[in-house]
């Protein structure tokens, strides 16, 4: 299997959506995405500020996924991962331990001291990222939906 990285934009990310939504559409996350959707949230990201997206080809067949943005924190860059995934079929032989470390470099070189991704702890993907050196913050995240106020 021939591995190749490529730095990724607005003008070659949409060839990820597929990749995205089979692994966000099967097990554990069973999301329910649409390709539309996708896309939508792609554009969106990649207009963002510092964004920074890395994607993993195997054969030319997009198979590996990493964007987020830079945001400035007290003494220096912190970078926010926003989306990670690796091709179901190849999880669990390393390439997504490859795809990080490439990332890791590549975000290095761009200044940054801290990365920083959400994850649900009763997935897969938390014992993935603990073994690759995150660690759990004492912080909480707090959602609410927003609904409009009753007429009265």
């Amino acid at each position: 299997m021939q591995l190749q990285f490529e730095d990724l934009n607005s003008t070659n990310l949409a060839p990820y959506a597929e990749l995205y939504l089979r692994v966000f559409n099967a097990a554990p996350w069973c999301d329910g995405w649409l390709i539309e959707a996708v896309l939508e949230r792609f554009a969106a990201f990649s207009q963002f500020p510092r964004f920074y997206g890395l994607g993993m080809r195997a054969d030319d067949e997009p198979v590996g996924l990493a964007f987020g943005w830079g945001e400035r924190w007290i003494e220096d860059w912190h970078f926010f991962i926003k989306e990670f995934c690796i091709a179901g079929h190849l999880q669990g032989q390393g390439l997504g331990q490859r795809l990080f470390a490439e990332y890791e470099q590549r975000l290095l070189a761009q200044g940054y001291g801290w990365t920083f991704l959400n994850t649900a702890r009763a997935v897969p993907a938390y014992y993935f990222y603990r073994k690759i050196g995150f660690q759990e913050e004492n912080q909480a995240i707090l959602t609410k939906q927003l609904t409009m106020p009753l007429q009265g």
